[in-house]
């Protein structure tokens, strides 16, 4: 008792010592970790310091470069509009002065590197310019629109940014001005290219947009920021914009933002995402930058200056990685420390333990049901349980020493693989299996022998090899094998007497089959037959007629030979040709409907179909003056069988003949339509007949029911219909027409693209 007590304080005790080092390792962890993240934080704000810093005076030099660029060219169109020539041009508007004034423009644009220069009239219309000579000249352009020839036709000097609507180039416009007396007869224009400075700060170690005053991004060292706007516009803002035709044809859209920071009073940290090729494969990136901007008065645009912080980011990225594991191998070696402590405490509690778990051993070994003994090396009995006592039923003690065959013996089925039980036993042993498992049963009692089944597992003790045997009774075992086993014969005789029943019962179900697949097939193919029979005559009408115009133009081919008149013989003979071809396609069309086969499930075109049986009956309509109304091609696409469906039409289309032809007095008249919903097609036949009755209505689809005249029909078009309309996952319905005559609905499922690139799938099915 006071052992247990002694045990169960010195738990209570470790326990606690855990959940203490648990909170101490936590804390420590957290104030290491909050450490690592504040110095990563201040290491990268100094060094953002640093870049700022660098990167400010980099963007007054730019600005200053930028703004002395383009001051240069706005005092060029004052210049151009003092000049004789110019203003005797505007005046004159002779040919030889415009094509000695275009020169003298494309001489001052080559000396003065501006992108162009041109002259307006007041109408706003273009008659000189520098790049006259190119495909898109501004010649004969009208610039009215732009600001700054309406500045300039006031009087005023005129200043703007715009993207060519000629050129398709951005650029800086500066107008003024020409005056013949106190007259403006003119205008000057010189454009300012803007890309000169885009590739010349191209490859530069930070990145600079050229904002207009709504924010638009006008110019920048990467291409794909360009008409990106910074920050919000409203829909008047962006009406104004694309009626001022600034950026014409251009959207305007938001540059992808997704974070911003302000660092201090001139600068912030922003986050940009941006679409980067990557071993061929364009990934979505965030980049980090750090922008500062300021304005430039001349051109009232904003220049900003974007330095990129993924270096800096990695930097800072490494620095914490190397600081945290150096605090996690402190951590690991501390660690390491108290789990060698751990270990010797805890190798003192395994020895008690061992102990404890010793006595513990022998009481279960005692008092369990199976019965076990063990065995040297030598397979020879050192000990055994209480239970194998119980099993043989009288003491083991002279057993001690001996051989285990002197209790164990195999049943026959296990001796006849092996000589002697010494064999087994070894056998064991060298094939390395460290269990076997045997039925045997105990021989020791010369009285009775007791069934059982033997387990032979090896032990690995220290110093030496044992083993341990391990038997279980089977008596009861036994005797429900047996119980089993004979019911199980008797189960496979009763099993063989009732397949051989059931196999010939088969064999007649599938000749069955058969027959009245074929006895289907043909009726499909009498249905087939019969329709082509009733349209002999027009197929008949259709052909005599190419026939006499090819006697014809046989005939007059000859002529026309003979008189040496070969051109009107080719034209003769090209219209046999073309007449034979029409003949081609009206037999081939009956022999393909005609043709047998099973339906093959695929993609079709309802209107296809449609037009197909029109084909076919389109002989027979004109022969007895019905007219066919089709509605037009909605594109639909159905799953089904071309060959089939043509069949189901053109015996709907033969029976609203019918019933047209049996009611003379009406409009004789057939409309086909096609109605769609989401994951079905519906194909209407509607005639102007007298309609159904409400027997025939309830016996449409039988076989052998028909509503003709006797002899007129088999009354099996519309049951062979109906058979393929379901063989193609469809239904066919009929009902009376409110206006009079009856209307036939076919509903076919809608074909659906498959999701992936595959194919999609056909099946065949049997009718």
């Amino acid at each position: 008792m006071n052992k247990n007590h002694r045990l169960s304080a010195r738990s209570f005790y470790l326990n606690h010592m855990k959940k203490y080092f648990a909170v101490l390792y936590l804390g420590v962890f957290i104030v290491a970790s909050l450490s690592i993240w504040k110095g990563g934080e201040a290491l990268r704000n100094q060094q953002i310091e640093t870049l700022r810093i660098d990167s400010f005076e980099q963007l007054n030099q730019l600005a200053s470069i930028l703004e002395s660029a383009i001051a240069k060219y706005q005092h060029m169109p004052t210049l151009l509009a003092s000049n004789d020539r110019v203003k005797k041009a505007l005046r004159d508007g002779l040919a030889s002065d415009i094509n000695q004034l275009n020169r003298e423009l494309e001489q001052i644009n080559r000396i003065t590197e501006a992108s162009d220069s041109y002259i307006i009239n007041t109408d706003g219309l273009t008659i000189a310019a520098s790049n006259y000579r190119e495909e898109a000249s501004f010649v004969g352009g009208n610039f009215a629109f732009r600001p700054y020839f309406k500045d300039a036709i006031q009087g005023k000097p005129g200043r703007y940014y715009a993207l060519g609507t000629t050129s398709n180039r951005r650029g800086y416009y500066f107008s003024y001005p020409v005056y013949d007396g106190n007259s403006i007869i003119g205008i000057t224009v010189v454009k300012v290219d803007l890309t000169q400075f885009e590739k010349r700060f191209a490859n530069q170690n930070y990145e600079f947009l050229l904002l207009d005053p709504d924010n638009i991004v006008f110019s920048s060292s990467r291409p794909s920021w360009l008409y990106r706007v910074l920050g919000e516009l409203s829909h008047v803002e962006l009406q104004r914009i694309a009626d001022s035709q600034r950026y014409y044809g251009q959207s305007i859209e938001k540059l992808a933002i997704v974070y911003q920071k302000p660092f201090d009073e001139k600068s912030q940290i922003v986050d940009v995402l941006e679409n980067t090729m990557t071993n061929g494969t364009e990934v979505l990136e965030r980049l980090s930058f750090l922008r500062m901007s300021r304005p430039i008065r001349l051109l009232d645009f904003q220049i900003s200056i974007l330095a990129p912080l993924n270096t800096i980011n990695e930097e800072i990225s490494l620095w914490r990685a190397i600081f945290a594991g150096g605090v996690t191998i402190t951590a690991l070696l501390f660690g390491l420390a108290m789990l060698r402590t751990r270990m010797l405490r805890e190798r003192s509690d395994a020895n008690e333990m061992t102990r404890h778990n010793q006595a513990y051993i022998r009481e279960v070994i005692q008092n369990t049901q199976a019965g076990l003994v063990t065995l040297d090396e030598s397979y020879k009995i050192e000990s055994f349980n209480p239970a194998v006592e119980k099993l043989v039923g009288q003491p083991l003690a002279p057993l001690v020493g001996q051989p285990l065959s002197r209790l164990f013996q195999l049943d026959k089925q296990d001796a006849s693989a092996l000589d002697s039980h010494m064999d087994f036993l070894e056998a064991a042993n060298d094939l390395g299996i460290k269990v076997l498992t045997r039925e045997g049963h105990l021989c020791y009692s010369e009285q009775a022998l007791v069934a059982v089944e033997m387990t032979l597992c090896e032990m690995q003790l220290p110093n030496r090899l044992s083993y341990l045997v391990t038997f279980h009774d089977m008596t009861e075992r036994k005797r429900y094998e047996q119980e089993i086993t004979q019911a199980r014969i008797e189960l496979e005789q009763r099993v063989r007497e009732r397949t051989f029943e059931l196999e010939g019962a088969n064999v007649r179900l599938r000749d069955e089959i058969e027959e009245h697949k074929g006895t289907q097939r043909e009726l499909i193919q009498t249905a087939k037959l019969a329709v082509l029979g009733q349209l002999s005559a027009g197929l008949n009408h259709e052909l005599n007629q190419p026939l006499t115009a090819i006697r014809a133009f046989a005939g007059n081919g000859l002529t026309f030979l003979d008189r040496g008149q070969y051109e009107q013989a080719h034209t003769n003979l090209q219209h046999i040709s073309q007449l034979g071809q029409h003949m081609g396609d009206i037999i081939a069309r009956f022999k393909v409907f005609a043709r047998k086969g099973d339906v093959q499930q695929g993609p079709i075109a309802v209107q296809t179909a449609i037009m197909g049986a029109l084909k076919i009956m389109s002989p027979r309509y004109k022969e007895v003056a019905i007219e066919l109304v089709v509605t037009e091609d909605q594109g639909f696409i159905v799953n089904g069988d071309m060959v089939f469906l043509e069949q189901v039409l053109v015996n709907l289309l033969a029976n609203a003949a019918d019933a047209i032809q049996d009611a003379p007095d009406r409009q004789r008249r057939v409309l086909i339509e096609q109605i769609a919903t989401e994951d079905q097609v519906n194909i209407s036949i509607k005639d102007s007949g007298n309609g159904l009755s409400d027997d025939a209505i309830r016996h449409l689809f039988e076989p052998f029911f028909t509503s003709k005249s006797s002899g007129l029909g088999l009354g099996l078009g519309l049951s062979i219909s109906l058979r393929i309309v379901e063989a193609m996952g469809g239904q066919i319905s009929a009902q009376n027409r409110p206006e009079g005559g009856a209307e036939f609905c076919v509903r076919l499922p809608r074909f659906n693209h498959p999701t992936s690139q595959s194919p999609a799938k056909k099946s065949n099915k049997e009718i």
